[in-house]
């Protein structure tokens, strides 16, 4: 099952409670643009936003007739989004005083030497540029990952795979190239395929870049406070499976603007993050956020856990993914948790120690694995819920005993 195109501004996607519009915005936003936003969903949508695992912003329940309006609204909240090839960076870039390097420089460069490449490259073709520091992006699939290397340099990964080390000056170009060679291979080709066809040692060869050395992509949890340069700091907050009303966002926005915010970005992780706070405002606002119904502690058992819409919200989705989650969350003992609607997986394409992914026959049960793989055990969906639940409870060897 290959996904599609992502959805857009111009082209929301159709699902199963309306159109979906998706938007990456160039910079951080102001809290009046994150309240301008919540006031389309509800004119516009059905009321539903939503962060992406990603760090993308969502608008659910757009119909025919609003969809278009879409786009002219949030360029007049002076909301800019990219025009040519999307690079993505992490939130708080430039202003995390332990990452690397700023990819913001960098990111640019490529997005606008790729922009005459987009109709030939596959729509989900993706490149992103992790500066280092707190948040990274070492998780997020990715065709051509950039990172911060050993002694300045920059380390190239293609689709998981450890290509090399460049100097920052030619990295912008070794991508660009990289970008060029996907799209000879047609514009279905993903590197996966270029690197069956071509294998990474001619590849690393054809660049002249150094031997990669091991990289550890590991960041902390989005959701938390932390500090930045100047002497402020950033809160982050979690959404329940990465989705918030539109009048609770605004009501966030207005807690956020009153404890002296300057600005919100939405982070890979299903998170935003509250930046330029002092250390009392951002304990006021936690615990405000908290009130509202945001997730302010890393440890909670939601945040191991990964659900897409599911149904009704998706019409490809088989169960209802966030009924279930939420009542299996508490009893994974954090383990991670994915409930997929279907086998697209798209709310977490990696592995999960549980996953449960509805199927025509009902719902599969796949233990270390993703919803493409061979379920272990077949659950009819109308009983799912209390099975699962029943499995967890009696038999604490659950796990091994599916594998």
């Amino acid at each position: 099952m290959r996904r599609g195109a992502c959805p857009s501004l111009p082209e929301p996607m159709p699902t199963g409670d309306g159109l979906l519009a998706r938007l990456q915005p160039l910079a951080p936003l102001t809290l009046d643009q994150i309240a301008g936003l919540a006031r389309l969903a509800a004119e516009l949508g059905n009321g539903i936003v939503e962060v992406t695992a990603r760090g993308k912003l969502q608008l659910r329940g757009l119909t025919p007739g609003t969809a278009p309006r879409l786009p002219e609204a949030v360029a007049a909240l002076g909301i800019d989004v990219p025009q040519g090839f999307p690079v993505e960076v992490g939130a708080l870039a430039g202003l995390d005083p332990t990452a690397h390097f700023d990819p913001r420089p960098l990111a640019r460069a490529i997005s606008d030497g790729a922009a005459g490449l987009v109709p030939r490259l596959a729509p989900k073709a993706s490149v992103v540029v992790d500066g280092g520091g707190l948040l990274r992006l070492g998780g997020l699939k990715a065709d051509i990952a950039v990172g911060a290397g050993a002694g300045g340099r920059v380390r190239i990964t293609l689709a998981g795979v450890p290509l090399g080390e460049a100097s920052a000056q030619a990295t912008g170009d070794v991508v660009l190239a990289l970008l060029e060679s996907l799209v000879a291979r047609g514009n279905a080709a993903r590197m996966p395929e270029l690197l069956a066809g071509e294998g990474i040692e001619p590849l690393r060869r054809r660049f002249g870049l150094a031997a990669p050395v091991p990289a550890r992509d590991e960041g902390v949890d989005p959701v938390g406070r932390h500090a930045l340069l100047q002497g402020t700091f950033a809160l982050g907050v979690g959404l329940e499976f990465g989705q918030v009303t539109a009048a609770t966002l605004a009501r966030l926005a207005d807690a956020a603007a009153e404890a002296g915010a300057r600005h919100a970005e939405p982070a890979a992780g299903r998170a935003l993050l509250l930046v330029g706070l002092t250390p009392e405002a951002a304990a006021g606002l936690k615990v405000e956020a908290a009130s509202l119904g945001f997730i302010i502690d890393p440890a909670d058992p939601r945040r191991r856990v990964h659900a897409c819409a599911g149904q009704p919200a998706c019409a490809a989705a088989r169960i209802d993914t966030h009924a279930l989650a939420a009542t299996l969350a508490p009893l994974l003992e954090g383990r991670d948790l994915h409930v997929s609607g279907c086998p697209k997986g798209c709310a977490h394409p990696a592995k999960a120690a549980l996953t449960i992914v509805g199927l025509d026959e009902g719902a599969g049960l796949v233990v270390e694995g993703t919803p493409r793989d061979v379920p272990a055990r077949l659950v009819p969906a109308t009983r799912l819920r209390e099975a699962v639940q029943d499995l967890l409870q009696k038999d604490e060897t659950l796990m091994k005993d599916l594998a």
